[in-house]
């Protein structure tokens, strides 16, 4: 038993080492790689012009999740929401193609667009990010949600109710006449939902009637901003 145990902590420490080391793309160097598609919103279907598409390198390993780190290759989609970018890599280095989301560093503006659970993405790198093939012509479409800000005007003079609840965000008394804005928030298809409620003498949730703000003619949104005006009555 003491001579198995002798030789189980080298095999550990050798396979520990093992992980920590990067694996290497094993693609020549210098290759020529191409990768083109289109981007179209995922609420509406409508090409997204403008996008800013960049090429990121990453190395591999099997306890970190790999980060691409913009190899300074980058275009925007066209007036189609179509791109076409192209590169040579470095001999041991892989590829993904990165949409301008939150980790992309080519982009210091605010998010104008993000991924949710229902989206494709990458097994490796995550939503936002696809991994290329090196020294191929690579196909690889995005359908990202559209983040706006929603301007609403509020007016709630004779509810009754003390509380108003949309989509994690609670106004309090008489802030509740007023201008709210929800910003970088993606719209859905159900709109975003609005509930006033009061807490009763016995601390109970009083609640009104769910209401959603609805985008009416989804081909046709604002660039930027959704407007819309709730007049509540109890």
């Amino acid at each position: 038993m003491t001579f198995y145990r002798y030789l189980l902590l080298p095999a550990v420490c050798l396979f520990c080492l093992t992980c920590l080391v990067a694996c290497q793309n094993t693609a020549p160097a210098d290759q020529l790689t191409v990768v083109q598609g289109t981007v179209t919103s995922y609420e509406t279907g409508r090409p997204l012009p403008g996008v800013l598409m960049s090429v990121g390198a990453f190395s591999r390993g099997l306890f970190s999740r790999p980060y691409p780190v913009p190899t300074g290759d980058s275009v925007r989609t066209d007036a189609q929401g179509k791109y076409t970018l192209g590169f040579r890599n470095t001999k041991g280095l892989y590829y993904a193609i990165t949409l301008e989301v939150y980790k992309n560093a080519n982009y210091s503006g605010p998010p104008r667009y993000t991924f949710d659970a229902s989206q494709p993405s990458d097994p490796l790198l995550g939503a936002g990010s696809w991994e290329v093939t090196v020294g191929k012509t690579n196909i690889v479409n995005f359908k990202p949600n559209e983040l706006r800000t929603v301007a609403v005007r509020i007016r709630n003079r004779n509810t009754g109710y003390q509380l108003l609840d949309f989509n994690y965000r609670t106004l309090h008394g008489n802030a509740l006449d007023t201008l709210a804005y929800l910003r970088g928030y993606y719209l859905p298809a159900g709109g975003v939902k609005f509930r006033y409620y009061d807490v009763n003498a016995t601390n109970q949730v009083v609640k009104d009637t769910l209401v959603a703000l609805v985008v009416q003619n989804p081909t046709a949104l604002p660039p930027d901003t959704l407007r819309a005006t709730l007049t509540f009555v109890r």
